[in-house]
């Protein structure tokens, strides 16, 4: 195993015997429902099991399905840009550092909050992610259970293959020689510019988001309980972890298959470099 691989290891596997623990403490509380999750069919035991394991199978799943869904968000790129940009590789001689493998979990974890967060607060769907979602003094254990069924589905497919694309070194650049005028060089990396637009995103809508939360705190019950809330991303990001972690240890496999796949939409695979004149 790489040095680098090491403590992301260690802090995956803990944080997720700590994430399984939490997700199982409804069943040693010995809460009393029928059906705690009635959004999930069965009973305490099966919403328990299918919601804790509801994350891990779609982020698995990415890892299949994500290679796909980054040639969809090229060809989305490419109509973004009016299909005035080419694309090509570069080959990247840094590896990602173990702490960075950690901290770009707080970005998916965020985005999978501040879904569960205007789920919650839009109401009329609280009764499905928890038996008394309609009173007010839980709403953030609706919350946490809309982040884990909703939220963090959600922002594993956006999230996941755009790791994929920075990974793969795909850029993108300006084809100058289709303007009649003076036009600005430009060239960024397709998955960097992705990323750009759901920090902006992300950035404004977890301001958007708490603002709400800490509004409905001051205007209604003032139940200190809605703070947990507050907690809530920690514990989603715990989750996104050990997929970190083995997208970067597969790399190298993953980059192959999607050269294949890029070379299928016209993008030559072979590393390039290009001259600015």
């Amino acid at each position: 195993m790489e040095k680098r691989f090491v403590i992301p290891t260690l802090a995956a596997i803990f944080l997720t015997i700590v994430v399984l623990i939490l997700g199982f403490l409804p069943l040693l509380l010995n809460v009393d429902a029928v059906d705690l999750i009635p959004i999930i069919p069965g009973g305490v035991l099966t919403d328990v099991i299918i919601s804790t394991m509801i994350p891990f199978i779609f982020m698995i799943a990415m890892i299949f399905l994500g290679p796909y869904l980054a040639i969809l968000f090229v060809k989305m790129h490419n109509l973004i840009k009016l299909k005035k940009y080419d694309y090509f590789i570069i080959t990247l001689e840094k590896k990602l550092p173990g702490k960075r493998i950690l901290i770009r979990t707080i970005f998916p974890g965020l985005l999978a909050v501040n879904i569960a967060i205007y789920i919650t607060l839009y109401g009329d769907f609280n009764y499905l992610f928890h038996y008394q979602g309609a009173d007010p003094r839980l709403v953030p254990v609706v919350i946490e259970y809309a982040s884990i069924i909703v939220g963090i589905p959600i922002a594993a497919i956006v999230v996941l293959p755009i790791w994929m694309l920075q990974s793969s070194g795909l850029m993108c650049f300006r084809k100058t020689d289709l303007y009649n005028r003076p036009i600005t060089p430009d060239i960024e990396g397709v998955g960097h510019f992705y990323t750009n637009l759901l920090k902006g995103y992300v950035g404004i809508s977890t301001i958007i988001s708490y603002s709400l939360i800490l509004y409905q705190y001051l205007t209604t019950t003032r139940n200190t309980a809605i703070l947990v809330v507050f907690v809530d991303p920690i514990v989603i990001i715990f989750l996104f972890m050990p997929i970190s972690l083995i997208l970067e240890i597969l790399a190298n496999k993953l980059n192959k298959r999607l050269y294949k796949k890029y070379q299928k939409i016209g993008i030559d695979p072979e590393p390039k470099q290009i001259k600015i004149e």
